[in-house]
């Protein structure tokens, strides 16, 4: 029997937080899951699309603990894993959810695949997306050393959106601001904050590198978050899509 999923979603809009979380450290290099767990809270998002989420297998989730004190089912996928005689965790991008998931998709934006050898370079680079209702939420983290990876990245990154099956809402460390790829007035995408804000580094943001890009039916509300807790900000957005091609919303 096929799976039934509500086509609308709630209270008319989504509200989503994206977050950099430093791999469950703050920018002294003590845990945050504390304090990612009471943002989480404060803001109550539908959706919460987590970076640099680091897991150690064998051990307890950090990432469950803080979707279920905090009422969320939860998704991650490795970007890739890491060890030596045996994987020992994994790394990459997370969604936390409060509205139900008809599908989920991810997509590797480096290529070749490589071996992660400890080094930024060797990260491997990839975009998770859920299906919420009628719109597709990603979250990914582009390369940050490497204009050319950065670059060729984010061409991928523009084909699997082109892709999707629906309207869509992206949430990235882009370690790159919008402008520097997307033209003002380009049709086909909203960005927010707009105008840009700086999320990077936390004491004081000078990078405008953490924001929301969504296809063109989506618009969009955002704003960066002064809260503690990682060596980003976070930002929070409201999306609302068009009723025409949502049919509402609950």
């Amino acid at each position: 029997m096929p799976v039934t999923t509500p086509d609308r979603l709630p209270d008319d809009e989504l509200r989503v937080l994206h977050w950099n979380i430093h791999s469950w450290q703050d920018e002294h290099g003590t845990s945050n899951v504390d304090a990612v767990a009471a943002v989480i809270q404060e803001t109550d998002p539908h959706v919460v699309s987590l970076v640099e989420v680091d897991e150690a297998w064998g051990s307890p989730s950090r990432l469950g603990a803080v979707a279920g004190r905090c009422g969320y089912a939860s998704i991650f996928v490795p970007v890739f894993e890491y060890g030596q005689e045996q994987p020992t965790g994994g790394f990459g991008n997370a969604l936390l959810t409060k509205v139900p998931i008809s599908a989920v998709r991810q997509r590797q934006l480096v290529w070749p695949s490589t071996v992660y050898d400890g080094t930024e370079p060797s990260e491997l680079r990839a975009v998770v997306f859920a299906k919420l209702g009628p719109l597709w939420v990603g979250s990914t983290h582009l390369p940050r050393s490497s204009d050319e990876a950065r670059t060729e990245a984010l061409e991928r990154l523009k084909t699997v959106t082109s892709e999707l099956d629906g309207d869509w809402l992206l949430c990235g460390d882009f370690n790159a601001p919008a402008s520097s790829w997307i033209d003002s007035d380009d049709a086909l995408r909203t960005v927010a904050p707009d105008p840009a804000l700086a999320t990077y580094p936390t004491e004081e943001p000078v990078e405008l590198i953490d924001y929301f890009v969504a296809s063109s039916n989506v618009s969009l509300d955002a704003k960066v978050l002064d809260v503690r807790g990682s060596d980003h900000l976070a930002v929070l957005a409201v999306a609302r899509v068009s009723r025409d091609i949502s049919r509402g919303f609950v």
